[in-house]
Order: C-alpha cells, then sequence, then structure tokens
C-alpha cells in the first residue's frame, strides 16, 4: 500500500476514532434487534444462540407491543430500524401482528431468517407489512449448506425462497459463513449468487461463538482468513459483478483491508448505536454477545427501554481495549478499540479474535 492511501486511511480512522469516543458519551440508538424466538426449525453448527427445533421461548407480545409504542415515544421511529430476528423469526405464532404494528408505528424494519418458512403468501403479508430488507443465510452450494443446517433440503427451500421474494419486489441480502469445509466453494456460490435477484452478499467467517465453540476444526487459518479478504476485495472492484459484496461488520481489519472489503471503517456499535431485546425481554447489546448475566441491561416488564439505553450500558461504552495487555501495546489500538464485543472473552478480558496476530487470529479458552 502506499503511503499516501496510509495517510487517507489513517486521518480518516482518527476521525472514526474520535467519533466513536464521541457514542460512548453521547450513544444514538440507530439498530434495535428483537429476537422473537429462540427456537429454530435447523439445528446449525454455527449457532451462535444454540438455537434447537423443539424448545425455546417466545418473546410476549403484549409486552413487546407496549415496549415498540415508548420507544416511538421517545425516540425518532423514522431514525430507528427495528431488525426482527430470532432462531427463526416466523414461528413466533404473532409474527404478522408485530411486523404490522413496527410498520404502523413509522419504524423502517428488516428480518433475518432461514428462508425455509417464507412462500408466496408469507412474501406478500411482509410486502404489506413494509418490510424494507430481508436477509437469508445461504452457507455454500447444496450439500455444505446442508450438512452445516443439518436439515436435508434446506438449500432448495432458500433458493426458492429468493425466487418469491423477488417477485414480490422485496430486496434480499445473502449472507454466507465461511469456514474448513466451505471454503473451497466461494467462487463456486459466487457464480451460482450471480444468477439469483439479490442485492448484496454478505460474507464472514465462522466466529468463536456459540455452538461454533464445539467445532474449533471448523475456524479458517490465518491464511485463509486473508484469502477471504482478497476474494471479496476483487469482486467489490469488479464492474462485472452484479450485487453488493462485502464483509460483514465484525473485526478490525489493519490498514490493508480496512475500508476495501466493506463500505466503511470498522466501528463495534454494540451499545453505542446497537442494542437488543431478547425474547426472555431482557434488554441487551448485540445478540451475537455471550449471554453472561452482568451484561444484562434491564428487561421491558419493569424498566423504560430508553432509560435504560441512556443510563446502562456502560460495559459497552468503555474502552475494552485498556483491560487488555495484549492491547494495550498494539500499535493500531487507537483504531481497533478492542475489537468486536461479541467475540471478546469477558473472562479473560482479551479478544478471541484478532487479525492482527501473526500466527493465529483465534484465542480461544479451553
Amino acid at each position: 500500500m502506499n503511503d499516501a492511501k496510509v495517510r487517507i486511511k489513517s486521518r480518516n480512522m482518527e476521525q472514526l476514532a474520535q467519533y466513536r469516543a464521541h457514542l460512548r458519551a453521547h450513544p444514538r440508538l440507530t439498530y434495535l434487534f428483537v429476537e422473537l424466538t429462540d427456537r429454530c426449525n435447523l439445528r446449525c453448527l454455527h449457532c451462535g444462540s444454540r438455537c434447537e427445533p423443539h424448545h425455546g421461548t417466545f418473546l410476549d407480545t403484549e409486552l413487546l407491543l407496549r415496549t415498540l409504542e415508548q420507544v416511538a415515544e421517545d425516540f425518532e421511529p423514522g431514525s430507528v430500524m427495528i431488525c426482527l430476528t430470532g432462531g427463526e423469526p416466523l414461528l413466533h405464532p404473532d409474527f404478522d401482528r408485530i411486523a404490522a404494528r413496527v410498520h404502523a408505528l413509522g419504524f423502517p424494519w428488516g428480518m433475518t431468517s432461514n428462508g425455509t418458512l417464507i412462500d408466496g403468501a408469507c412474501a406478500a403479508r411482509l410486502r404489506t407489512n413494509g418490510i424494507g430488507t430481508l436477509t437469508l443465510s445461504l452457507d455454500g452450494l447444496r450439500d455444505s449448506h446442508d450438512a452445516l443446517r443439518q436439515v436435508p433440503g434446506s438449500f432448495d427451500r432458500t433458493v426458492k425462497a429468493v425466487e418469491v421474494l423477488h417477485d414480490a419486489a422485496i430486496p434480499v441480502q445473502i449472507t454466507t459463513v465461511l469456514h474448513k469445509e466451505n471454503f473451497a466453494e466461494r467462487e463456486a456460490l459466487y457464480k451460482f449468487l450471480c444468477t439469483l435477484h439479490i442485492a448484496s452478499w454478505r460474507v464472514i467467517n465462522l466466529e468463536p461463538i456459540g455452538r461454533a465453540l464445539s467445532h474449533p476444526e471448523l475456524l479458517l487459518s490465518r491464511e485463509e482468513f486473508t484469502r477471504l479478504l482478497d476474494f471479496i476485495r476483487a469482486r467489490r472492484f469488479d464492474p462485472a459483478t452484479p450485487m453488493d459484496v462485502r464483509f460483514g461488520c465484525s473485526h478490525y481489519l489493519s490498514y490493508e483491508y480496512e475500508h476495501e472489503v466493506r463500505d466503511n471503517y470498522f466501528l463495534c456499535g454494540s451499545g453505542l448505536y446497537v442494542a437488543s431485546i431478547l425474547c426472555s425481554g431482557e434488554i441487551y447489546s448485540c445478540l451475537d454477545i455471550e449471554r453472561r448475566p452482568e451484561l444484562v441491561q434491564g428487561h421491558i416488564a419493569r424498566d423504560r427501554f430508553s432509560e435504560v439505553w441512556r443510563d446502562k450500558f456502560q460495559a459497552f461504552r468503555a474502552d475494552r481495549s485498556e483491560s487488555c495487555a495484549e492491547c494495550r501495546q498494539c500499535p493500531e489500538r487507537t483504531f481497533c478499540g478492542g475489537d468486536a464485543a461479541h467475540t471478546w472473552d469477558y473472562e479473560r478480558n482479551k479478544p478471541l479474535f484478532c487479525f492482527l496476530r501473526k500466527d493465529d487470529c483465534y484465542d480461544i479458552r479451553e
């Protein structure tokens, strides 16, 4: 990388670091994730929430609707994106009623789904209820996707969902988790996705969280992770690519890759502009963060969400990197800020993943 580009990136990242400091003192709610259930009809090997098909919790509908009305009163609804998720959110018995109310309150909203329950009628209801964007998961070609999901036929059902959503004029983003078993398929999967009508392809690495901790053999090596970033960068700058290709929001990626594989520079928004409501009713930060009692910020049955957002979340508004000896010695600490909250080891106070580690990105506790 030439010196001029390094200077430009340094200046931009310095400004972003200043903005992070501003958000720590003046957080701005932008994304509110609502975990409607921790039940799912699939059983994915990489599931961060360890969801199961036959048991789980549904978020109380009346409690949620009351909370959403309070959020609409206390914030400008048009400035807060509501993201309905799970588990599989379509399993919630009141999903359509919740979606309709979110829309009526004036929130822009989207959903993450595995797509296996979406047919033409479902797509029509989503459109009527004003959905803005829908993210579906597709983790490889047919055999590798179904193996990871542990449900035969799930690949074909998700691809069918893409078709019906396109017919309903609903923009679709595909998210793909790359790991040891599907890494070699990335080019073939890219070519396949180019034949579908999708707006964007979000490619991420398997994270050392949730059920994936039981399968460390699936984690990418540092060399593979670097090849993944090179793959994404090449597609982003290819004018023939018919869709937006990007790496996910996770992780600081060094001078070499920041602003090369996604539109924005890295900034973990947990507690700064991102919050969540768990299916238990508890108020949390990013849904991917390890569920720990000390990280629960409140409960919608007893707390007004806006007051919790204003007064709590201090664990996420502090500088995580200050508590880590490895981070304190890093020359790029100002830009990284301790990396992502969802891959932070809250017992050892250090990141489970760091791209700047020379030998292995992962430091997983035994």
